[in-house]
């Protein structure tokens, strides 16, 4: 009897599950329904006023319809972008033509609708993923003003947050913060790394500061990391660290050194070069063929010729992207293609058959 009491409650208990699932399932998609048909109704509506804008005959009737867009848009950053991305994307006027023209509109739009005020807004009393995208929203739209506010968020407990504040404040080229910010994850190496490339390539400031503020207070995996990043832009400044990192003992420094000076093309490191692309470790002798090809010299063209037999693949591949970019002569070219050096011959094929692939 026992048994069976369970049994039965048990059972009660599963269809009791199920029933909550089943609710739950029913509200979910008549949310999505619900939210489904307001976009649908706000798009609608929107079409008429975007229409109204774009083909507006006079001034006086296109600041009518921008008035009447900025109505409907009612401080809504949602349905604000939902109508620059329709004024964006629409065909056949001529502002799709004309990106100056656009421009100028777009700029009458957020003047009726004044959308920094929607984002502040949203910056002071939005929950963590509203104040993270109004940080981005604000940087984009150049309100420097609020600036001091989003530095405040750099200290967040939430990751989210303190990373959209430190990019917002990266758009606005803010050195220090950004400095401050890169060097509080500076131990979380994974992270790190890749932030650290994302920030460099969006900075609007002075790069150079930003690596030489980090320079002085990172350890050497940052520092590393900051003069791989930096590598493609040439930073004449350091080049003597570069130099000195590529002559080095210590084999993290110099994988990143002989990048960055490989970067450069310059005939006065070839020397450095040559002895790199001799290294044992394979990552700094595909830099140094990378850098090589960038010479017009015959040594740098035999060096990248013989890494084209390198036991590495890597080097042979970056050989062969290489040695295709150089003033190799045709009877150099056919005599790798048909040699007996399979490795060389192979790797050199494939990136030819992708050039072609490519065009």
């Amino acid at each position: 009897m026992k048994i069976e009491l369970i049994s039965v409650i048990g059972l009660l208990l599963c269809l009791l599950i199920i029933g909550i699932e089943y609710i739950l399932h029913y509200r979910l998609a008549e949310r999505q329904d619900e939210h489904t048909a307001r976009v649908e109704n706000i798009m609608r509506r929107l079409d008429i006023h975007v229409e109204g804008v774009l083909f507006a005959p006079t001034l006086s009737s296109r600041n009518a319809e921008v008035k009447a867009l900025s109505d409907e848009i009612n401080g809504d950053f949602e349905v604000y972008e939902m109508a620059l991305t329709s004024i964006r994307e629409h065909k056949g006027s001529r502002y799709s033509s004309d990106e100056e023209a656009l421009d100028e509109l777009i700029a009458q739009i957020n003047e009726q609708v004044q959308p920094v005020e929607i984002y502040a807004k949203m910056l002071e009393e939005g929950d963590v993923y509203h104040k993270s995208y109004a940080c981005r929203r604000l940087a984009e739209l150049e309100a420097l003003e609020y600036r001091d506010k989003i530095k405040e968020y750099i200290d967040s407990k939430e990751r989210d947050l303190a990373y959209n504040a430190a990019m917002a404040l990266c758009h606005m080229g803010d050195v220090y913060e950004v400095a401050k910010y890169l060097m509080s994850i500076q131990d979380d190496r994974l992270y790190s790394a890749r932030i650290i490339n994302e920030f460099f390539a969006q900075f609007t400031g002075d790069r150079q500061e930003l690596a030489e503020l980090l320079f002085e207070q990172c350890n050497k995996y940052m520092r590393c990391t900051i003069i791989k990043t930096i590598a493609p832009y040439k930073i004449e400044a350091f080049r003597p660290m570069y130099i000195e990192g590529a002559s080095g003992d210590d084999n993290q420094m110099k994988i990143a050194c002989v990048k960055a000076l490989a970067a450069f093309g310059y005939p006065e490191d070839e020397q450095l070069l040559q002895i790199a692309a001799g290294d044992k470790d394979w990552v700094i002798r595909a830099s140094a063929v990378r850098g090589l090809s960038l010479l017009k010299s015959q040594t740098a063209l035999a060096t990248v010729k013989h890494a084209l037999s390198d036991k590495e693949w890597w080097v042979r591949q970056a050989a062969a992207q290489s040695i295709t970019k150089m003033d190799i002569s045709p009877s150099d070219l056919e005599e790798i293609l048909g040699g007996y050096d399979r490795f060389a011959a192979d790797a050199v094929k494939n990136v030819l058959y992708r050039q072609v692939d490519t065009e």
